[in-house]
């Protein structure tokens, strides 16, 4: 079994993947993990350019770092083999294409707290993923 779990570091991430480890039981071996961070694009195109594209690089790597980190931490900690993938783009499409490259068989992913109304007016990465995803996904509170 071959879990993709996206992560931006947040303390809500974090426990949707521990809420995630609690449910490896569910199976016959520890499932293979993929943490994954996708960051989305500087929202002003001339950015890169005008910082230059070493700095935005610098940037991106600095930023997906950080956001890996404390979930691959609590990976290691408890002995879980696992993966590390920074992507820069739109965050639902970059998941889903990782998911298919990867050949995940599962995205397991928190849902950031939003009640179902709010998310219909307000979207999220959780919503997009199930909206175009075609495999399973495990939305974790």
């Amino acid at each position: 079994m071959k879990i993709l779990f996206p992560t931006d570091g947040s303390a809500h991430s974090l426990a949707a993947l521990r809420s995630l480890m609690s449910r490896f039981k569910w199976f016959a071996e520890t499932p293979q993990i993929a943490l994954i961070n996708v960051h989305p694009h500087l929202p002003y195109a001339r950015a890169v350019a005008w910082v230059g594209k070493e700095a935005a690089s610098r940037y991106y790597a600095e930023e997906s770092h950080a956001a890996l980190a404390p979930a691959s931490a609590i990976l290691a900690e408890s002995g879980i083999p696992h993966e590390q993938v920074a992507k820069i783009g739109e965050p639902a499409h970059e998941i889903v294409r990782h998911a298919g490259e990867w050949n995940a068989d599962l995205v397991a992913m928190g849902r950031h707290g939003h009640s179902p109304i709010a998310g219909l007016f307000m979207g999220s990465v959780a919503q997009k993923v199930l909206a175009i995803v075609t495999i399973p996904v495990l939305l974790l509170p």
